[in-house]
């Protein structure tokens, strides 16, 4: 599907059809933002036929682009950035998406062959806002840049849940499903590293001025996005910190636990190893053993097996081994 938004200050915006996309572009006047969603071969062919965009950059918007990149083709830029799956919030597992931006003169193209919040976002304002498209194309880039960061947060919020959560159950209920946790929250993280890092460095060149087709007042816009994204790559760096505390909490304290239940263990075992060897001793079948032939022996064994093991007992108490 191809969505069609144009503006200009005399008709204000339209939503024509794909088949005058080419006589929108001859107007310089007037802006023109082509969203390119999950299309068709027929479709994709505009990109080529109309647009005239090199083909290197088609493939690479055709393809799955893992790492965030920008090209300057001179008359127009070419960007992908990864945003953050509508259906991440209801999975266990983050999962990205890529958006190719061209960025003319006098026109914004989106593709993307995913539902994208961001897109549809700034559209729908678009349509309830019409002063969003009366200016450059680099500022109807930066709005729709601006949300795809924005959208970032609440995944970032979630993980931070995720994450207190997990350190809160590593220490008070260590069992032995916190480490597929915590490794599953590693993968995400790890995961959002690889694509925010180099995503950071797109807005440092959108907001350094080294494009001529970006105005300085814009610059200074993509670099407050930086600032966010610095933000959000600030609290991964905290994220990985925090598992790997709560992992090593996790270690500590079924260590901990361990020695507890080894220390018992051997308590009870120190204690009856002279019982049992008292039991040994008058087992080993002598006809002529004290108290063997004695009515009581038996009874006053017991009696002296109990404070041999009450007194080895408290005197582990008292030096603090039990």
């Amino acid at each position: 599907m191809v969505r069609v938004l144009t503006y200009t200050q005399e008709k204000g915006l339209e939503e024509p059809g794909i088949e005058s996309i080419p006589e929108l572009l001859k107007d310089e006047k007037r802006l023109t933002w082509v969203d390119f969603d999950n299309p068709g071969e027929s479709e994709t062919e505009l990109l080529s036929s109309v647009f005239k965009f090199h083909p290197l950059a088609i493939e690479d918007c055709l393809s799955f682009v893992p790492n965030p990149k920008i090209d300057d083709y001179s008359d127009y830029l070419y960007i992908v950035i990864h945003g953050i799956s509508s259906e991440a919030l209801k999975r266990d597992e983050l999962e990205t998406h890529d958006l190719d931006i061209f960025l003319g003169k006098n026109y914004l193209v989106t593709f993307h062959k995913d539902y994208s919040r961001s897109v549809a976002s700034v559209m729908e304002r678009c349509r309830k806002n019409t002063s969003l498209m009366a200016k450059e194309s680099e500022w109807l880039m930066h709005k729709v840049v601006d949300t795809l960061v924005d959208n970032y947060l609440p995944i970032m919020d979630e993980l931070e849940e995720k994450i207190d959560a997990t350190e809160k159950e590593s220490f008070e209920k260590p069992g032995k499903e916190i480490p597929k946790k915590i490794l599953a929250l590693k993968k995400d993280i790890l995961y959002l590293r690889r694509v925010i890092h180099p995503q950071r460095e797109i807005l440092r060149q959108l907001s350094s001025g080294e494009y001529p087709i970006i105005c300085f007042d814009c610059s200074l816009h993509f670099k407050d996005v930086y600032d966010h994204l610095f933000m959000i790559s600030e609290l991964i760096e905290s994220y990985r910190d925090s598992l790997t505390t709560a992992m090593d909490v996790y270690l500590s304290t079924v260590s901990n636990r361990l020695n507890e239940v080894m220390k018992v263990l051997t308590v009870i075992a120190t204690i009856m190893m002279p019982l049992t060897l008292i039991s040994g001793i008058y087992g080993m079948n002598f006809r002529w053993m004290p108290l063997l032939d004695e009515p009581f022996g038996f009874h006053v064994m017991i009696i002296i097996m109990l404070f041999l093991g009450g007194g080895m007992l408290w005197s582990f108490k008292r030096r603090g081994w039990w």
